[in-house]
């Protein structure tokens, strides 16, 4: 996806939600939910554009070869930041997906009340954190592996090195994307604790009568 088309898309998202938010405000006032609850879908989105971006920068100088021969991104000089902007579309998606997940499990209609998007925001550590760590170890106790078998796809154009290279940025990236999938079920396991025990909090008091 270029870079134009995927502002493009960002700004018809944004103002898709500003539209519904505001049909929300007009007819709920202050009762309306909409507004802070898209507010928090875009930053998730933030969130994991920022995450993507500089990932992808720093990947991208351990193997160009991922991003130029798995991406299709353009080598030469301009290949860090083409990555760091690619990484930063990525995140973004991963981040608007993954937020609009854990809205929903955190607000559907159920029997216990709904938890505060407050409270979500603060929750959105976990994913972030499950991802830096899957990120990091994955690499580490995985990378001499080669499920995907790039060795022997490789081997005619790439050197030893350079293929270890490339797998273990493959498995940076396996890392992150199971790290948040972890991430966020730990947010929405947490979050329908809350919900549960606020429910219990807001019963009255059994009759002893």
């Amino acid at each position: 996806m270029s870079t134009n088309s995927f502002v493009h898309r960002v700004v018809l998202l944004a103002g898709l939600m500003l539209i519904v938010a505001l049909g929300d405000y007009s007819r709920n006032g202050r009762q309306g939910v909409k507004m802070r609850e898209y507010g928090f879908i875009l930053l998730a989105g933030v969130a994991g554009s920022l995450f993507g971006f500089f990932n992808d920068l720093i990947t991208s100088s351990i193997s160009p070869d991922y991003f130029i021969l798995g991406k299709g991104l353009e080598a030469g000089p301009g290949l860090r930041m083409g990555a760091g902007l690619y990484g930063l579309q990525t995140g973004f998606s991963a981040g608007v997906i993954g937020g609009a997940i854990g809205l929903f499990a955190a607000r559907r209609k159920t029997a216990h009340p709904p938890l505060p998007v407050l409270r979500l925001l603060q929750l959105l550590w976990l994913p972030v954190a499950a991802a830096v760590v899957g990120g990091v170890l994955l690499p580490l106790a995985f990378s001499k592996f080669d499920p995907a078998r790039f060795a022997a796809q490789l081997e005619p154009m790439l050197n030893a090195e350079r293929i270890g290279r490339f797998r273990e940025v493959w498995w940076i990236h396996v890392g992150l994307y199971t790290g948040l999938a972890a991430g966020l079920t730990a947010m929405i396991v947490r979050g329908t604790k809350e919900r549960k025990n606020g429910m219990t909090l807001r019963m009255p008091p059994p009759s002893h009568s």
